[in-house]
């Protein structure tokens, strides 16, 4: 496509004449950080590239989509390939540099209009490697060091590799050198040696293994983790009397499969004490109407994104634009700086809204327009029993638009505007209550609101071609469903926002932006219970103690407590059940504890790597595992296993968390904590430990995919203790299980 420069406006600068958008268009593209950049051959670049697209007047453009490709040099790689700039006008994506050490351009432009681009010059340098192994030869429990070059990233725990089986990293010198415990059961002779670090990995370097191993040496709160066939063979632990807690886990992200027996050998004694772990636990959660709802939801649009709903969304964007021509005469952009004016208060529209549980009935929702901002409009359907009142809509209003919005889109990315009306539709209407009768409502629970992708397109008769999220309104009576006064709907609503407006961001980045498909079920969820905690956070902040806490004691102030309270029952159920729930393979659309699940595995995430880690798995091409282990930097496997022991280790009674090595912590608060006290009442922790019988007996239990068990054994003074995890019949397990053996050190 032939584009014609505009001087005026730097080089950077182009318009198409047969542009439908307006032959009045400029925008400039530019890098604000210049300059040759330079990163180990292989390696993920620590910083982003980043350009701001801005238009002849240089006012930041939001919604634009860039494309980065590679334009030169052999093997780099773009991670993110199309990206839409945020409200600054700034555009973010990563790249890989290929293995060889060579310099690689990257482009960063308008689709069509690449000859006016920002361009990046990327420089390999030598690749990590290993120079030497201090000692060269060593058995399973020594300590050794790996000496080389590029060994360690900021910010990411360097993964070492003996054969197939990951050490125990316990020193990190610079990049340069890294202490590793061998793990045990490394067979004999000359085994690999690789370091990956983040994306980096290093060519093998020879380690001479020798017959046998030590014991592994933890000391306490130490932990480490025994993956696949070795975890069949010989894992000893020290006769010195110390307590251990033993996780053994399949990290298998593969569909939900049946339970697999397994069997934990070995000759210790089961642990005296059990204060450490748990008194009781509270009953099973359910699979809830809203999942058997939102599997309906998520299947049709995964047919969607299929079908092609990114074009028609953009048709739909562009016919917008065409219909909203701004008062300066030009058209107003996708999601751009000037946001047409809001219908008039009081302003009806007419809804077709899913009416049944299974999607397959739609009914008219007639409603009027209750609150008009700058980001939100909320309509109300004038067949609601109880209206809400004019000074609730204005608080409920201004809390959307002007905090939680932006919120959600600072913290994940931003929605489409195919409407090109520049906001979301929030519609309160009593449809969503008759989703569940009255009974389902007391059995199965309730749908507080749901967003439908359908909607961004036009295959769908029923679509509202706009960016619409739906909720319950009050309805003291029940006269549709259960009842639901105004108080718990107004409370309800906040969380219920960021969650389904988390659903509508990651469609977009995924689908419509990168004409993907939607993000894997437990990734998205877990995703979107995470957005409940961020506005939780936000009045954390907001109200730091003691303000807004009636009690002294109290954890959270009261106005984060309804965006925590659905996420810390979920979590307890999970807790309650780990080896019956997986983290990672969803039951259709997920039980509340695998909600949980999902959940707590983020909230990790995000105090090891920080709260920017979300954006980053929303504005992604990938999905699911691979999103993870692109972003992280790590292994799922390596991931999971510190996520199980973080969930034991984060808060040992008896013990200050400052003794906690941070991998293993949620953050600043105490997991315990936040679980057992923030919503002001007696919930105990519910980690079912078991203690296993004396001497030689094999413990015994069932794992789902992605799921753990925890069993609370002592090793007797003067000998060692023998582990093995096997099947049931005492073989290893394959592969595909991923079976791991954790070992956390709870004694001196």
């Amino acid at each position: 496509m032939a584009c014609v420069l505009a001087p005026a406006v730097g080089p950077a600068a182009c318009r198409n004449p047969g542009d439908p958008l307006g032959p009045e268009r400029f925008y400039t593209v530019r890098a604000p950080a210049a300059g040759v950049r330079s990163a180990p051959a292989g390696s993920v670049l620590a910083d982003p590239l980043e350009v701001v697209v801005t238009d002849s007047l240089g006012v930041p453009k939001r919604g634009v989509v860039v494309r980065f490709r590679v334009v030169s040099g052999r093997g780099g790689a773009v991670l993110d390939s199309l990206v839409p700039t945020d409200a600054g006008g700034v555009a973010v994506t990563r790249v890989r540099l290929g293995a060889e050490r060579d310099t690689v351009v990257v482009l960063g432009a308008i689709p069509g209009r690449e000859e006016v681009g920002a361009r990046f010059v990327l420089v390999g340098t030598a690749a990590a490697r290993i120079d030497a192994l201090r000692p060269a030869a060593a058995v399973g429990g020594d300590t050794i060091e790996v000496v080389g070059a590029g060994l360690a990233r900021p910010g990411v725990p360097p993964v070492v590799l003996v054969g197939a089986s990951r050490a125990r990293v316990v020193g990190v010198q610079g990049d340069t050198v890294l202490r590793v415990v061998v793990p045990p059961c490394v067979a004999a002779g000359a085994a690999p040696v690789t370091v990956q670090a983040g994306a980096v990995a290093t060519a093998p370097a020879s380690l001479g293994i020798g017959e046998s191993s030590r014991p592994l040496a933890l000391q306490q709160l130490e932990a480490t983790t025994v993956a696949g066939a070795d975890a069949a063979g010989c894992v000893w632990l020290p006769g010195d009397g110390a307590r251990y807690l033993l996780f053994p886990q399949l990290a298998s992200t593969e569909d939900r499969s049946p339970a697999r027996p397994f069997a934990l050998a070995h000759d210790f004694v089961a642990a005296a004490d059990p204060a450490a772990a748990v008194e009781s636990a509270p009953p099973a959660g359910t699979t809830p109407a809203h999942a058997a709802f939102t599997r309906v939801l998520r299947a049709a649009e995964w047919r969607l994104a299929r079908e092609g709903i990114a074009a028609e969304s953009e048709a739909l964007a562009r016919e917008a634009r065409v219909r909203r021509p701004t008062a300066a005469g030009d058209l107003a952009p996708l999601s751009g700086n000037l946001v047409p004016e809001p219908p008039a208060v009081g302003s009806e529209r007419t809804f077709r809204v899913l009416s049944r549980l299974d999607g397959s009935a739609y009914a008219n929702a007639a409603s009027r327009l209750r609150y008009a901002g700058q980001s939100v409009l909320i309509y109300e359907d004038r067949a609601a029993p109880e209206p809400v009142t004019d000074a609730a809509v204005q608080r409920l209003g201004d809390l959307l638009d002007r905090t939680l919005h932006p919120l959600d889109v600072e913290t994940f990315g931003a929605e489409s505007d195919v409407d090109g009306n520049g906001r979301v539709i929030v519609l309160l209407t009593p449809i969503v209550n008759g989703l569940t009768t009255r009974e389902q409502c007391g059995n199965e629970g309730f749908v507080r609101g749901f967003f439908f992708g359908a909607d961004l397109g036009t295959r769908n008769q029923n679509s509202n071609r706009a960016e619409i999220l739906y909720a319950l309104v009050p309805d003291a009576a029940g006269t549709r469903s259960c009842p639901h006064t105004t108080s718990d709907v107004m409370r309800a609503l906040p969380s219920t926002f960021m969650h389904e407006f988390q659903h509508m961001i990651s469609f977009n980045q995924h689908v419509l932006v990168r004409r993907g498909v939607e993000e894997i079920t437990w990734l998205n969820e877990g995703l979107s219970h995470m957005a409940e905690e961020i506005g939780g956070r936000l009045f954390e902040r907001r109200y730091p103690p003691p303000l807004n806490r009636p009690f002294s004691a109290q954890i959270l102030p009261d106005s984060a407590i309804p965006f925590y309270r659905g996420d810390i029952d979920n979590a307890l159920l999970y807790l309650a059940s780990p080896s019956a729930t997986s983290l990672s393979a969803f039951q259709e659309l997920g039980t509340l504890e695998e909600r949980g699940a999902s959940w707590l595995f983020l909230r990790w995430l995000v105090a090891q790597r920080g709260e920017s880690i979300l954006a980053r798995l929303v504005q992604s091409p990938r999905t699911g595992r691979a999103n993870v282990e692109e972003v992280a930097g790590e292994p799922f496997p390596a991931l999971f296993a510190d996520f199980v022991v973080a969930l034991s280790a984060d808060s040992v009674i008896g013990l200050p968390r400052t003794r906690v090595p941070a991998r293993y912590r949620f953050g600043a608060t105490s997991l315990r904590r936040l679980l057992t006290q923030a919503l002001n009442r007696d919930s105990r922790w519910p980690i079912p430990v078991r203690f296993g019988p004396v001497g030689g007996t094999a413990l015994s239990a069932t794992l789902v995919p992605g799921s753990w068990a925890a069993f609370d054994v002592s090793v007797p003074r003067g000998r060692p203790g023998a582990l093995r995890l096997t099947t049931a019949d005492g073989a290893p397990f394959g592969a595909g299980a991923e079976a791991q053996l954790g070992i956390l050190r709870l004694s001196p």
